[in-house]
């Protein structure tokens, strides 16, 4: 499941291998720029993000990776090997 804005001033987002959330308050961010801090933010404390492109294409890449587009995975099921 990709980050799903909430009250475009959270980010959520779900485990798609358990289903646990976890949300970020990006309030004095544009919602596009609390977006892309909140995928940081996630990365950091142990989420495991695996970007969705279709394409192929570094750009397009990139900009998956930036937005959280894709699965992600919570620290515990990110530790798997199977995923």
């Amino acid at each position: 499941m990709s980050l799903a804005t909430i009250e475009a001033a959270h980010i959520r987002v779900t485990c798609d291998g358990c289903g646990v959330t976890a949300e970020v308050c990006g309030r004095r961010d544009l919602p596009v720029m609390a977006r892309v801090a909140s995928v940081r933010k996630f990365i950091a404390i142990g989420w495991h993000h695996d970007p969705s492109t279709r394409s192929g294409s570094g750009r397009a890449e990139k900009e998956s990776a930036e937005m959280g587009h894709g699965k992600w995975y919570c620290p515990k099921c990110g530790r798997k090997t199977h995923l």
